[in-house]
Parts: C-alpha cells; sequence; structure tokens
C-alpha cells in the first residue's frame, strides 16, 4: 500500500510512531516512491553525506564521482592540494563533465559543446568563444560548488545546504567512538585501499542502515557460518552465539548508533590485545600514544553507523548509496591501518574477504533478508514494523540510549532523526 500522506497525515513523520511503549515505522517508508524522493529532499541534500576519505585523492588531479542524494557530484584534489566537491553538470546545457567513476585529470571536458573546467571548477576553456562576448565574465560560468565540504581525521563529508549545524556538531554524539576506531593504528590514520567492491540489492537503502547495528539477527541470519567455524574447530556454534550475547547497542542524537562488544587487554578476547601480545612493535608504539584505560575502549568492536549513509566496520567503510525506492547500491572501502606491521593488515584483509567479501559467507546472507523484506513489506494487512526490542528496558546516560546487545535502541535513534527531518517542511 502506498501512504498517501497529504491525504492520511500531516507530514511524513508520522510514519514513525515514538511510541514509550511501541516503537514503530509504517511500512510504507520502505515501499513509497514519493516517500524516497522526499528523503533524498529533506535528508541527503540538508545534512552531512559521506563522499570519501581524503586518501582516496592522495595527488592532485584525482578525482570521483559520487551521489549525493539524486544530485551527482565531481570530487576532486586541485593543484592547490584542497579537495573540491562540484556538482557534475556543465553549465552551458547540463550535461555531465565527468562521466568516469574515479581518475586523474586536471580538467574536465563537456563532450556535447567542449566546454572545459578545472578541477577546482573554474571555467578555462569555450570552443568557438567568439560566439560570446568578449566581456563575457567567465568566472560567473564554473562548476557550482557544493555549500559546504568539511573532513574530519580524512573522512569527507558534504552539505548541499547552508543551513543547519556544522559537521563538528553533527559528528559531536558519535565522534569518541570514531576516535577510538582510528585509534587501532598508534598515528590514528588509515589508507583506503582501492578500488572497493559493491553489490546492489532490490530493496530500501534504511534495510542496510538498521542492519549493520542489529545484535538480533546474527544467530539466525549468520547460522550457517557458525556452523562453518565449528565444523574447522575454530569455535563451536555455542561459542558464537555467546559471544554475540556480550556488550551492548547505543542510539545516539543526530541519529547515528553502534552495536559494541566489549574491549579487553587479555589476548584472549581481545583482537587489539592479541595483535599487540603478538607484534611487540605494534604494542610499544600503541603503548607510547594510549593508556591502559583508551585501550580497552580501542579494543572494543564497534559496527559505527554514522547517519545518514555511513558505517565504519573494523575491515572497512561500508557507503549506502540509495538509487530508488526499492533499489540500494553498497560500496565496501577495504582499508589499511597506518604504521602496524604489514602483516597484521593482511590478516585483516583476508577476514574482510571470508565474511564481507564477494564470496563471503556474511553479506550474501543479508542481501537475500533485505529481498525477503522488501518482498514481505508488499503484504499490508498489518502495515506496521516494530522497532521496540529493548525499549522497556534500556537506559538513557548522558544521552545515549543504552540497551542489551539484541535491542533496538540504535534503530530507534535512525528514525527519530529520520522523523524529525521528514517532519520539516
Amino acid at each position: 500500500m502506498v501512504v498517501a500522506v497529504s491525504e492520511a497525515r500531516r507530514t511524513y513523520g508520522d510514519l514513525v510512531v515514538d511510541d514509550p511503549r511501541e516503537f514503530r515505522v509504517h511500512g510504507s517508508i520502505y515501499t513509497a516512491p514519493q516517500v524516497f524522493e522526499a528523503e533524498m529532499h529533506r535528508i541527503f541534500e540538508r545534512t552531512w553525506v559521506y563522499v570519501g576519505h581524503e586518501s582516496e585523492l592522495p595527488a592532485p588531479g584525482d578525482y570521483k564521482t559520487v551521489l549525493v542524494g539524486r544530485q551527482p557530484l565531481i570530487v576532486s584534489r586541485h593543484e592547490d592540494g584542497r579537495i573540491y566537491a562540484l556538482y557534475n553538470r556543465c553549465r552551458h546545457r547540463g550535461a555531465v563533465v565527468c562521466r568516469e567513476e574515479r581518475g586523474h585529470s586536471n580538467f574536465f571536458r563537456c563532450r556535447y559543446h567542449n566546454w572545459v573546467y578545472a578541477n577546482n571548477g573554474a571555467l578555462i576553456g569555450m570552443a568557438q568563444a567568439s560566439g560570446y562576448p568578449e566581456d563575457l565574465d567567465r568566472s560567473r560560468y564554473g562548476l557550482v560548488h557544493a555549500a559546504r565540504l568539511e573532513s574530519y581525521r580524512g573522512l569527507l563529508f558534504v552539505n548541499l545546504s547552508q543551513d543547519g549545524p556544522g559537521l563538528a556538531e553533527h559528528l559531536e554524539p558519535v565522534r569518541k567512538y570514531v576516535d577510538y576506531w582510528f585509534g587501532r593504528s598508534p598515528s590514528k590514520r588509515i589508507q583506503v585501499i582501492l578500488p572497493p567492491h559493491r553489490y546492489e540489492y532490490p530493496g530500501n537503502w534504511k534495510l542496510q542502515a538498521e542492519n549493520g547495528f542489529d545484535g538480533y539477527h546474527g544467530n539466525y541470519v549468520h547460522l550457517s557460518w557458525q556452523r562453518v567455524l565449528q565444523l574447522s574447530r575454530e569455535s563451536t556454534v555455542e561459542e558464537v552465539q555467546q559471544y554475540r550475547q556480550e556488550g551492548c547497542v547505543r542510539g545516539l542524537r543526530n541519529g547515528h548508533g553502534l552495536l559494541e562488544r566489549p574491549g579487553s587487554l587479555n589476548p584472549a578476547s581481545s583482537w587489539t590485545a592479541r595483535m599487540m601480545h603478538r607484534y611487540p612493535e605494534y604494542a610499544e608504539a600503541m603503548r607510547k600514544r594510549f593508556d591502559d584505560a583508551e585501550l580497552v575502549e580501542i579494543s572494543a568492536r564497534r559496527n559505527i553507523f554514522v547517519f545518514p549513509n555511513l558505517y565504519l566496520f573494523d575491515t572497512h567503510i561500508r557507503v549506502i548509496v540509495p538509487r530508488a525506492v526499492d533499489r540500494t547500491e553498497v560500496q565496501l572501502y577495504v582499508y589499511a591501518l597506518e604504521d602496524v606491521p604489514e602483516a597484521i593488515n593482511r590478516s585483516r584483509y583476508r577476514g574482510h574477504e571470508r565474511f564481507y567479501g564477494p564470496a563471503g559467507f556474511g553479506a550474501p546472507d543479508d542481501i537475500e533478508v533485505f529481498t525477503e523484506m522488501q518482498t514481505g513489506l508488499a503484504a499490508t494487512g498489518d502495515p506496521w514494523n516494530l522497532l521496540n526490542r529493548g525499549q522497556h528496558r534500556e537506559r538513557v546516560v548522558d544521552g545515549e540510549h543504552i540497551g542489551h546487545t539484541t535491542d533496538e535502541a540504535p534503530q530507534r535513534s535512525l528514525y527519530r532523526e529520520w522523523k524529525r527531518m521528514m517532519s520539516e517542511a
């Protein structure tokens, strides 16, 4: 069923019911084309959207093309060393001026009428220029710059609106967890490994957003993976499922959230501690930078969601790209931790391939579930989805909604921000 919001409800925000007893969302938020179009305008074109990492553009002339909502952009590094975010649209007749996903060039040429732009957007050439007045002010006709482009620790975010909070305010609730994520490198730096691998699924973008910090589904959706571990004598199903009970989920302000497994200095129960035990040079570098309390926080495993389109995982940066109401692209950028022994990164790459890679054990399971959800959402006998698991037992500490590892506190935070933004005109 497609909900005619203008007739049945005052705003799209009414499709999320933030009832303290039963938090729920209407199924049409996944299936209605008009809801999707409103999301592109009210969310993706008004808030801070992740577009890449600075290490993807190491040299002047490097560029990549991205979508922010419905808007095609070029993100490029100019000869002045700065990174620019430019609308990928010729100022003459509107054709894209860059047709490649990424590459290296100091200019972009519109192939329709041969207008040429520098990689900072300046108009530097017009074919048969005599057709224009000699006093034409070319500075008025460069590629349009995105309203705002900012970086946090190399993570690049674009905001297409001049209005609203700055990036620092947007990230404030999740910033310390992002810092811990970077902290597995003693220099707090990473290097993205190109190209990414990607997959599409025939479902709504919010299904992936909900899933990344969902601690409830793993024992069921990924049971075959647990059985493989048991057959290979790496771990029993019972041990994996017990591990999945540990930790917590956190729903944060501004729509952010995370799934957290506890940290430790014990090599038997912590990847970071195990690497420090195995590689003394890594331990030395880490202890020079961090005290024990910080190391415990850094060693915790977290799936961190930065609203609306970014996940930070142990092995990769995950980017959600909405294509249509029922079509989503997901990009996975594996990254290296800088200033660590190369063997540490090699083991991380292999672990990523094993679970998240194109032939891995985890990602295909989730994609199948997204497909099943999008199919099931066509049934409208009761059109509401429940997101109230753990609502009765969650704690609120310093603005964080904290629940059991299987609870849906972060999903509720996601949809509180969705409701706020979708309620605005």
